[in-house]
């Protein structure tokens, strides 16, 4: 068995041909074993580590650091390559998870900082090679873009997110090996007045140290299965058009060039909303309506719960999308979100099972963010997909750090008014991206079928044998063009 470690661009699109959905789901596992251990650790963090807000301080750091990481990552790419950036992400991933067997500053800020120099890479060679598979299962199947972009991406995120249902899964066994005692008077501790500079601050009963162990152990096992499966089963990426042509001073700055475009700022708000609405729920929820109320060793049960729904919701959106169009699920994301803002904002908790009713929701949504997003990107920025991507994840960045340092300061309900006017803003912007794409579709389509007709008229006077003017076909294959605006319509 031969490990290929080959950098991106030693193959090219062709090797991609015929093996699209298995190369997206050899590499949804590699990010299923991998996030089962972070996401989890990840969700505990501000349960675990509580003394002087380690947990939350780290957290900050992580995506802190991404924004750096981001800004780099099409250098980071061009250089070495998406799988070789894959492998680098993992072992990052093994040393973090290996620093809370001994959490203090000293280890897990450091190792944080590690885990986020290869995250803006890692994510933005994953939106790359899905991608790429895209784009060649469309033209190997005669597919629509749209179409196939849906499909990989749901294919991808439907695997992918199964680790926040495993992960959490495992963690609530383990926890439950320990003993805790329900907090009383949740009303005033608990849920959207939950403070952490009050009197009444919220603490949480920990674990006991040999529990924590077993369950770290477990974690880095799945780190380790991670790294082997990216080094010997996935397959190297592709060398884009964009990355061949680009030199490294102009790949440092395209992530601040993309800016310039009126679409990719249209699409900050959601960047943003993204990181800011899982945020609220790795940190906030987690804490404040789940651990403080009833118990450190619910948060495993009810993120399963969550993570369950993200995959099931991912594998049904994306096989319904081509019949409702993003518009119709980005608009039920956007109520449905909302809605739970607003119940959180004014709810108390009484009872646990509510609580799984609302990860069940909050799981939808997710998966219309998530999957969706990327498959915006892939359709909008096809001759630019890494600045983009890199711009997305940056800007995720921005939003974790920023929910996770105000997560030592701010009370939960003003937080979740925060989250409520980013959810706002997005909206406006996205409303206004679909009219200015509307409106450049129009004058595109109108350009573009103009000249069509020419070139037909001019074939049919050079070989009067050929009558094109009315082959779809020939419209087709001489104007990929309009499909591309009919995919993005």
């Amino acid at each position: 068995m031969v490990v290929n470690l080959k950098c991106y661009g030693e193959k090219d699109d062709r090797e991609l041909v015929g093996k699209e959905v298995r190369n997206t789901a050899t590499l949804a596992l590699s990010f299923a074993l991998a996030f089962t251990a972070y996401k989890s650790i990840q969700m505990l963090q501000s349960s675990l580590n509580q003394k002087e807000g380690l947990g939350v301080t780290s957290l900050a750091c992580v995506y802190a650091c991404v924004i750096v990481s981001c800004i780099c990552a099409p250098t980071v790419i061009k250089l070495v390559g998406g799988k070789l950036t894959l492998i680098i992400a993992w072992i990052a991933h093994s040393i973090y998870i290996s620093s809370n067997f001994y959490p203090i500053f000293a280890t897990l800020i450091p190792s944080s900082i590690l885990l986020v120099l290869a995250s803006g890479s890692l994510w933005t060679s994953q939106g790359l090679f899905l991608s790429s598979n895209g784009a060649s299962l469309a033209k190997t199947k005669n597919q629509d873009l749209h179409a196939a972009l849906s499909k990989l991406n749901g294919i991808f995120f439907t695997i992918h997110e199964t680790s926040q249902f495993t992960g959490n899964i495992i963690s609530s066994l383990v926890l439950n090996k320990g003993s805790y005692d329900e907090f009383q008077n949740a009303t005033k501790i608990c849920g959207a007045n939950s403070c952490p500079l009050s009197i009444n601050a919220t603490k949480i009963v920990e674990p006991g140290r040999e529990v924590l162990y077993t369950l770290l152990g477990i974690y880095l096992v799945f780190d380790l299965m991670a790294l082997f499966i990216t080094l010997i089963f996935i397959p190297p990426l592709p060398k884009s058009k964009w990355s061949e042509e680009k030199s490294l001073k102009s790949s440092i700055s395209s992530c601040f060039l993309a800016l310039g475009d009126y679409e990719v700022l249209l699409l900050l708000p959601m960047f943003l909303f993204i990181a800011l609405e899982q945020a609220l729920f790795w940190a906030d929820v987690t804490k404040s309506f789940i651990s403080c109320p009833f118990g450190i060793h619910y948060v495993g049960y009810i993120c399963a719960t969550h993570g369950a729904s993200i995959v099931v919701a991912n594998f049904v959106l994306s096989r319904i999308v081509r019949f409702t169009g993003r518009h119709f699920l980005y608009a039920l994301a956007s109520v449905l979100n909302m809605t739970m803002f607003i119940l959180f904002y004014f709810w108390t908790p009484e009872k646990v099972y509510y609580l799984f009713i609302i990860a069940l929701i909050w799981g939808i949504t997710e998966g219309v963010w998530q999957a969706q997003t990327n498959v915006l990107i892939a359709l909008l920025f096809p001759d630019k997909k890494e600045p983009v991507f890199a711009n997305l994840h940056c800007w995720n960045a921005i939003g974790f750090s920023t929910s996770f340092i105000t997560s030592n300061f701010f009370c939960t309900s003003t937080k979740l008014l925060m989250v409520m006017s980013v959810l706002g803003l997005t909206v406006i912007s996205y409303i206004t991206l679909e009219i200015t794409l509307r409106k450049k579709i129009q004058i595109n389509k109108t350009t573009i079928e103009k000249d069509v007709l020419e070139k037909q008229e001019l074939e049919r006077l050079q070989n009067p044998v050929l009558d094109t003017i009315h082959n779809p076909e020939f419209e087709k294959i001489q104007n990929p063009e309009l499909e591309k605006l009919h995919n993005l319509e």
